[in-house]
C-alpha cells in the first residue's frame, strides 16, 4: 500500500510541477493570442458593417497576410516540416481564406510533433517580432521604447504579486509607450507613418485561425507530455532540485513585451476603424456601429 501511495504522490508532484510551468511558458502566448483575436474580430465586424466584408482586404490584409503566412512557413523550416504549397496573399471568398501554407510532416517524429505548436502560433510570434524589428528600424528612439517595455514585461511576469498591480503596470506601460512613440519628431517623419501603417496591418492579421489553433493544440499536448516525463525524472531522482525547464521561463518572459506591442497596435487599429466607421454610419444611418456583433 505504501508503494502505491508513494507512486501516486510522485505522479501528483510531477503533474503539479508541470502545471506550474504553464503560466510562465505559455501564458503570454495564450493571453495575447486571445486579445489579438478579439481585437481583429471586432475590427472586421466594424469594416463589414460599414464598408463591406472585403474592405479590410484592400486596406490592410495585402500587407498583413503575407507576414502571417511567413510566420507559418518560418517555423515549418525550423522544425523540418515540408512545405508543399504556399500562397502569401490570395483571397478566396469561397473557402474564406486570404493566404495559406500547406505542409507535411512525419507523425512518428517527435520534433515534428512539437513543431506543430510553433507553426500554429507562428503568425503571433513572427508578426510580433516583425513589428518590433520595424519599430527599431524605422522609428527614432525605438530601441529605448523597447527597453522600457521589456522592463515592464519583466515586472509583470517576475515581480508583481497581484492583479491590481498588473493592471497598474499595464496602464503605465501603455501611457509610457504612447508618449514615447507619438513624439513631435516622429509625427514629422514619413518613416514613422510607414511604420505605423505596417504595424497596424501586421497586428490586424497576426491572430490565429481555427486551423492554426488546432495545430497549436496538437503540439501543445506533445510538449506537455514531454515536460511531465522530464519532471517525473526530477521528482524521482532529484526531488529537492527545481526542474531545468523553469529556466526557460526567462526566455519566454522576453516574448511578453513583444506580444504587448503587437496588441497595442491591434487595439489602436480597432479604435481608429471604430471612430471612422461610426462617423460614416452616423452620417448614413444616424446610428453607431456595434463592433461586438456580426
Amino acid at each position: 500500500m505504501d508503494f502505491w501511495n508513494g507512486l501516486l504522490q510522485i505522479l501528483i508532484d510531477a503533474g503539479m510541477m508541470t502545471l506550474r510551468l504553464l503560466p510562465g511558458l505559455f501564458g503570454g502566448l495564450f493571453v495575447f493570442g486571445l486579445l489579438l483575436y478579439l481585437s481583429a474580430r471586432f475590427t472586421r465586424n466594424v469594416f463589414a458593417k460599414t464598408f463591406g466584408p472585403r474592405a479590410e482586404i484592400y486596406i490592410t490584409a495585402w500587407a498583413g497576410t503575407p507576414v502571417h503566412e511567413l510566420g507559418h512557413a518560418f517555423f515549418c523550416l525550423i522544425f523540418g516540416h515540408k512545405i508543399t504549397k504556399i500562397s502569401l496573399f490570395k483571397p478566396n471568398s469561397k473557402e474564406g481564406t486570404i493566404g495559406f501554407v500547406q505542409h507535411s510532416y512525419d507523425k512518428k517524429n517527435l520534433y515534428h510533433q512539437v513543431g506543430n505548436f510553433f507553426i500554429g502560433a507562428g503568425p503571433l510570434i513572427f508578426g510580433s517580432l516583425s513589428i518590433v524589428f520595424l519599430l527599431w528600424l524605422l522609428v527614432p528612439g525605438g530601441s529605448i521604447v523597447l527597453s522600457n517595455l521589456r522592463q515592464a514585461g519583466m515586472t509583470i511576469t517576475g515581480q508583481v504579486p497581484g492583479m491590481g498591480e498588473i493592471f497598474q503596470v499595464f496602464g503605465l506601460s501603455v501611457k509610457s509607450f504612447v508618449s514615447q512613440l507619438f513624439t513631435s519628431e516622429n509625427l514629422h517623419s514619413w518613416r514613422f507613418w510607414v511604420f505605423l501603417y505596417l504595424a497596424m496591418a501586421i497586428s490586424a492579421h497576426a491572430e490565429l485561425s481555427p486551423p492554426d489553433i488546432s495545430a497549436m493544440l496538437k503540439g501543445f499536448f506533445v510538449i506537455m507530455s514531454l515536460f511531465f516525463l522530464i519532471n517525473l525524472i526530477y521528482v524521482i531522482f532529484w526531488p529537492a532540485t527545481q526542474s531545468f525547464l523553469f529556466y526557460g521561463i526567462r526566455f519566454f518572459d522576453l516574448l511578453v513585451p513583444v506580444l504587448f506591442v503587437a496588441f497595442l497596435f491591434s487595439l489602436f487599429y480597432f479604435l481608429l476603424a471604430f471612430i471612422v466607421a461610426t462617423l460614416v454610419s452616423l452620417v448614413r444611418n444616424g446610428e453607431m456601429v456595434n463592433p461586438f456583433t456580426r
